[in-house]
């Protein structure tokens, strides 16, 4: 149910090496504003920063709940299971397993393992009723059969990662639902609310989508949704980036240098990258946007 970070979009991806001189890049007002709000998004990751999720690394970016099976097929109401999950609306049908489970493993995608507890199935289900996004009255909840302890691949702020799950089986429907298990995940700071007087402006550049990291641990390469073409070109821009960092996380930013020409532009955008050194390897850390929250970083290849 989590938000994506960037439109849907078409295109190939390009690397900027340059500004040329017809373009405009942000001031520098907006240039220690960003710094500001890079530093404050620091201060809030480094105070929910806890040992153990350093140690494990297992910090989520995407679902906490995988959908298994794309139909919910003749014997339920699609529309309302959705709203539903949505809504956080289960009820237990059959009693769920009460063991506590023996400790699992987190795999990466480059082999890096890591030995975590996982969550007991009531847990675990109290963590998926709690990830609700909207309420909804007027459905009806999802009535849980049966649950089963799997292993289900989620986005984590290290890439794709092999991780326990609870496997919830649902009433009249072929769909299950896995809910993540590690017992000692990180827990990522909420995003401030519009409200809030500390909370960051708009960005000078685009969000970041994802981010490789080399195998120094020095280079990473970022992927934003930008402009198609370079900013010599009319409607075009040119993109680079800064990394803020602190000994727990690495915020990034990026600027977009946007070509001033007066031209008539659509709307579609593509994948560009840009790239920056950092003071130290990643190692560990999290890399994290201006609102404190993790963006995927995958070894390049």
């Amino acid at each position: 149910m989590a938000l994506s970070r960037g439109l849907g979009l078409l295109a190939a991806v390009g690397l900027a090496v340059g500004v040329c001189a017809c373009t405009a890049g942000p001031s520098g007002a907006q240039v220690a504003d960003l710094h500001r709000q890079a530093q404050e998004a620091l201060a809030r990751w480094d105070a929910a920063a806890s040992p153990a999720a350093g140690e494990s690394g297992f910090v989520l970016v995407g679902e906490s709940t995988i959908m298994v099976g794309g139909d919910w097929g003749p014997n339920l109401d699609g529309g309302n299971a959705k709203l539903a999950w949505g809504a956080g609306l289960f009820v237990v049908a059959t009693p769920l397993p009460s063991d506590a489970p023996p400790g699992g493993t987190v795999q990466w995608q480059d082999g890096t393992t890591h030995a975590v507890p996982v969550l007991t199935a009531q847990q675990a289900l109290s963590d998926m009723k709690a990830a609700a996004v909207q309420p909804c009255p007027d459905c009806t909840p999802l009535q849980i059969i049966a649950a089963r302890l799997t292993t289900a691949t989620f986005q984590t702020s290290r890439g794709p990662a092999q991780a326990p799950a609870w496997e919830f089986s649902l009433k009249d429907t072929d769909v299950k639902l896995d809910q993540v298990a590690v017992g000692d995940q990180f827990t990522v700071p909420s995003v401030p609310s519009p409200n809030d007087q500390s909370a960051g402006q708009a960005w000078v550049g685009p969000p970041v989508q994802s981010a490789t990291v080399d195998a120094s641990g020095m280079t990473v390469t970022v992927t934003v949704v930008g402009a198609p073409d370079p900013g010599d070109k009319p409607c075009g821009a040119d993109y680079t980036a800064e990394a803020v960092e602190s000994d727990a996380a690495v915020v990034m930013i990026v600027y977009e240098h946007r070509n001033t020409l007066p031209a008539t532009c659509s709307a579609v955008g593509a994948f560009r990258t840009a790239q920056v050194t950092l003071a130290k390897p990643l190692g560990n850390r999290t890399l994290i946007d201006l609102q404190a929250q993790p963006i995927s970083v995958t070894a390049a290849r």
